[in-house]
């Protein structure tokens, strides 16, 4: 095994050649895209996209409003938000049914409006505050070990309360505040919020520590999100993260955050993915990755004179937008680079040309042990080009690009 890897890692030419670092938009994808870069500085710009939002399981009536959604040690954990029964219900993840009641027994559900969860607790973000005068926002912190496996069982929790420090009105109009939230994560032992903005339609994020206690929220930074966010979600990596939100409009959309520095989530790489109307898929409340590109999207009922929207479980596939980009190096002045994408793949490979060639290349893919797997010609005249993956198993190949004056190499990972 030990030749098998050393062959292979020999295959590929050395890389000899290390440049001053210079910052920049270092994602392919993005409008400014400076192939220079080496050090991402978060000012990437992307061209409108959308994204299809496919159901995946009707949601029972006994939570018609979920609020929040979090995956956690292969299970699946909802919420009903303000006025419901203080209730932790475990879910199928495929049918979406009802398999274990956690009541909480010492706080009641004045308005729970997210979940998130680490190694050892489940926590409950009890700081829904539209009408902006509550003096009591907290998030209920749950032992997962008090939990067990019984269908219906009663916990105490743990409370983290907490207030902002920018907030001296607390009898502003409603719903013409800067002070709600629906929205946050655990991790590095503190929790992140996110603000539902009614005033600017933007997001403040703050933080506070997950241990119980009382604090004053510390502020971090604002992003524009055009919009009301109502979920936040962060995967087990802590590599990306997204915010899910709707406009006063009935558009719903999901903000992708990756490539930051660790624990500076708004510091990295910020894209908007436009999801279906609310007409659609009801007004989307709470999302959670169920692996590093995949989350899962609840929205709660919908219900007018002339729509219904039941609650369900949606299914959003991110890996286009937040897979790493491979983009090969120039080695010869005036002659083409490259991105590869997805990376990893697993049934399409796209190629995108970032600099024009006069002159048509060769692509190979070599599986670990050297053998050709695929061979394609990419056409000078076009910028990008797509291969077939389908019939490669899962692993690691080496692709290369060659023309006649310069090659280049990268490693692809196939799921």
């Amino acid at each position: 095994m030990k030749q098998k890897i050393l062959a292979f890692l020999l295959f590929l030419p050395g890389l000899g050649y290390h440049a001053a670092a210079q910052t920049g938009c270092t994602d392919a994808r993005a409008t400014n895209f400076a192939p220079s870069a080496t050090s991402n500085d978060g000012s990437c710009v992307y061209p409108t996209t959308t994204a299809p939002l496919p159901s995946r399981a009707t949601l029972p009536s006994e939570v018609h409003e979920t609020s929040g959604l979090i995956y956690t040690n292969q299970q699946l954990w909802t919420i009903n938000d303000s006025g419901n029964e203080p209730v932790l219900y475990r879910l199928d993840a495929a049918t979406g049914a009802v398999q274990q009641r956690v009541r909480i027994s010492n706080f009641a559900n004045v308005d729970w409006e997210d979940l998130t969860a680490d190694d050892r607790y489940l926590y409950i973000g009890d700081f829904g505050n539209n009408a902006g005068n509550r003096r009591d926002l907290r998030v209920l912190r749950v032992p997962k070990a008090a939990i067990g496996t019984a269908p219906d069982i009663t916990v105490a929790a743990e409370p983290i309360a907490f207030s902002y420090p920018q907030q001296t009105n607390f009898q502003p109009p409603v719903n013409q505040h800067n002070f709600d939230a629906e929205a946050f994560f655990v991790a590095n032992d503190s929790l992140h919020i996110f603000t539902k903005n009614w005033a600017d339609q933007q997001t403040s994020y703050y933080t506070v520590p997950a241990t119980p206690g009382t604090y004053a929220a510390r502020y971090r930074a604002m992003l524009n999100v055009n919009g009301l966010v109502t979920g936040a979600a962060l995967n087990a990596a802590g590599t990306e993260a997204t915010l899910l939100g709707y406009t006063a409009t009935g558009a719903t959309f999901a903000w992708l955050l990756f490539d930051f520095p660790t624990g500076r989530v708004l510091q990295g790489n910020k894209r908007r993915i436009d999801l279906p109307s609310a007409l659609l898929v009801g007004q989307v409340e709470a999302l959670t990755f169920t692996d590093r590109y995949s989350v899962l999207v609840s929205n709660e009922r919908l219900a007018t004179s002339f729509l219904t929207v039941p609650p369900r479980l949606y299914s959003l596939a991110l890996g286009e937008w937040l897979a790493p980009v491979a983009t090969t190096s120039n080695q010869s002045a005036g002659t083409a680079s490259f991105a590869l994408y997805p990376n990893p793949a697993r049934h399409v490979l796209r190629v995108q040309t970032l600099a024009p060639t006069p002159e048509d290349s060769q692509l190979t893919v070599h599986d670990s042990s050297g053998r050709l797997v695929l061979a394609a010609q990419l056409h000078a005249r076009n910028q990008s080009h797509e291969l077939n993956l389908a019939h490669l198993a899962p692993g690691l190949y080496a692709v290369r690009i060659t023309s006649a004056h310069a090659t280049y190499s990268q490693t692809l990972l196939i799921e």
